[in-house]
């Protein structure tokens, strides 16, 4: 039966609107300022302010824990947080071990209670022609590139891997095994827009909330990260009495949400986390870069 989430005081990619939600089917059917017509259950959010769930990045899931280190860890940095959406990284040393890694890592998160994405990290030699190639085959939505700034960036074979990422166009994210200095940051920026390869410009910090222009670049965008018609019942309710007035500025480093829904189910609710094992499932990204204009 649909229900309406009503008057919300959403934060969308730090713009503030208050409206209602009309839910049907576990998705958002309908928002809008004026819901007064419909006879539906209401639940009234007007003390809170809403965000979208978060997707947050973690590199460390490529070496498994016990199940019982795995949900203190989930808990603790993840659901805790407003977490609903994970970014997992595969890391994978040659080409040959990219299937056998992937599918460990699958294996891993089989328990994961929230719906993840799955990436790969890789030394720079690890990128070539063929390794774009079956990024592409295997629907991989982003590729972090370890670095330590001494790179010869110019030299690698960008001409020959072009077409590909033409007609799949996989983000680059630098990692730096070493703290960057402004030339090697420079640098990357250059040789890559130059090269017209689909890129980020800057490394990705773990568990922290991914920003909207981010999420749309690596295509996790419009599956989750924003609260949408047609999207999913994917949510983070904060008080509004911790945060600023009127633009409602969440601080991801001091405040935590007081309640937190993903896909229709409760996560968390005051100092209380739920651990569904499993409820959580994979999701491929079919086009990165989608729905951004660019990549500089």
């Amino acid at each position: 039966m649909p229900y309406i989430i009503d008057e919300a005081t959403v934060v969308r990619d730090g713009a503030v609107k208050r409206c209602s939600l009309v839910i049907a089917h576990n998705r958002i059917d309908y928002i809008d300022e004026q819901t007064a017509m419909y006879r539906w259950v209401r639940m009234p959010v007007g003390e809170f302010v809403m965000t979208p769930g978060h997707v947050m990045l973690d590199f460390s899931f490529s070496n498994p824990r016990p199940f019982s280190e795995f949900k203190t860890y989930m808990q603790q940095h993840f659901l805790a947080k407003g977490c609903t959406t994970l970014l997992a990284v595969c890391d994978v040393r040659y080409e040959k071990q990219l299937p056998d890694a992937l599918q460990h890592l699958r294996v891993h998160l089989l328990n994961s209670p929230v719906d993840y994405f799955i990436g790969v990290k890789i030394p720079l030699r690890t990128l070539t022609p063929s390794f774009v190639r079956a990024c592409k085959r295997l629907r991989i939505p982003v590729l972090f590139i370890e670095l330590t700034g001494d790179e010869p960036l110019e030299t690698l074979a960008w001409g020959w891997m072009y077409d590909t990422f033409a007609s799949y166009p996989l983000p680059l994210v630098p990692y730096w095994l070493t703290p960057p200095t402004k030339q090697a940051e420079q640098q990357w920026q250059y040789v890559l827009a130059h090269e017209r390869i689909p890129f980020l410009p800057f490394a990705l910090k773990e568990r922290v909330p991914l920003a909207l222009d981010v999420l749309k670049k690596i295509g996790i965008y419009p599956q989750k990260g924003d609260i949408r018609i047609g999207g999913e019942v994917d949510y983070n309710l904060y008080a509004k009495s911790n945060l600023v007035a009127e633009t409602f500025t969440v601080d991801y480093d001091k405040h935590v949400p007081l309640i937190t829904v993903h896909n229709g189910k409760v996560m968390k609710a005051g100092d209380e986390l739920f651990f569904p094992p499993g409820f959580g499932r994979e999701r491929i990204v079919r086009a990165p870069g989608m729905f951004t204009a660019n990549f500089t």
